[in-house]
C-alpha cells in the first residue's frame, strides 16, 4: 500500500472559489460605476418649506435643543418682523401680547410656588 493517508473529500469554502471571487469583483466594479454615474447628474439642493421649518423649530424647542440666547434672539427677530408688517393689526398684536403675558404669568406663578415650597 501507499504511505498516503486517506482523507475524505472536503469542498473549498465558497469564498475561496475562483468563480465566486470573479463574480464579486465584477459586481463591485459595476457598483462603483453606478455610484459615479449617479452622482454626476444629481443635485443635492433642498428647498425647505415654511411649514417644515416651523415644525422643526417647534420640535427643537420641545426637546430643549436650543439655548436660551438662541430662543431670545428668535423671539426678538420674529417680534420685530411682526411689528414691521403693516398688515399686522392692533388686535393681532394685542392677542399675541395677551397670550405671551398669560404664559409668562403661569411660569412666574410656578416658580414662585417652588420657591415658597422650598423655603418652608
Amino acid at each position: 500500500m501507499s504511505d498516503k493517508e486517506y482523507k475524505p473529500f472536503e469542498r473549498k469554502p465558497l469564498e475561496d472559489t475562483a468563480e465566486y471571487k470573479a463574480r464579486k469583483e465584477k459586481w463591485e466594479r459595476e457598483q462603483d460605476e453606478v455610484d459615479t454615474k449617479d452622482l454626476s447628474h444629481r443635485r443635492f439642493n433642498v428647498t425647505l418649506q415654511p411649514k417644515a421649518i416651523v415644525e422643526s423649530f417647534k420640535k427643537c424647542v420641545r426637546k430643549g435643543e436650543l439655548s436660551q440666547d438662541t430662543l431670545t434672539t428668535c423671539y426678538r427677530v420674529v417680534l420685530q418682523r411682526l411689528l414691521a408688517d403693516p398688515d399686522f393689526s392692533d388686535e393681532d398684536f394685542i392677542s399675541l401680547y395677551s397670550t405671551i403675558q398669560s404664559k409668562a404669568a403661569e411660569v412666574y406663578s410656578r416658580r414662585a410656588a417652588k420657591l415658597r415650597n422650598g423655603i418652608k
